[in-house]
């Protein structure tokens, strides 16, 4: 299998943007989680510090995963302490369940 994972943490308020460049590069399929939490920077007027941000999951083609990390960060960019973080992880397997099968590469779409 040559399929991996993108994880983005990324403000809330840059999700349609990123949406939107995702699309317009044909990935089809993102999985989206409400998140809050705390890294270099803190929401100092909330009680517990947390901020709110949205976890975006992608799995692609090996090939695309870095191109794919790169379109986020770059337009999840605003320049602030709390902007969040893309990672890549591998995957041993994908089964889709409509129709109990392995995913394959060609399942997954990625326009440069």
């Amino acid at each position: 299998m040559n399929i991996q994972k993108v994880t983005a943490i990324f403000d809330e308020f840059r999700l349609k943007d990123v949406e939107e460049a995702l699309i317009r590069h044909g990935v089809k399929g993102f999985t989206l989680h409400p998140v809050r939490g705390r890294g270099g920077y803190f929401d100092s007027f909330n009680e517990n510090h947390l901020i709110k941000h949205i976890q975006m999951e992608i799995y692609a083609r090996s090939e695309h995963a870095n191109n794919i990390a790169q379109l986020i960060v770059e337009t999840a960019h605003v320049n602030a302490d709390s902007e969040g973080l893309v990672c890549i992880i591998p995957v041993n397997d994908l089964l889709w369940i409509h129709d109990k099968r392995s995913a394959t590469d060609s399942d997954f779409q990625f326009h440069p």
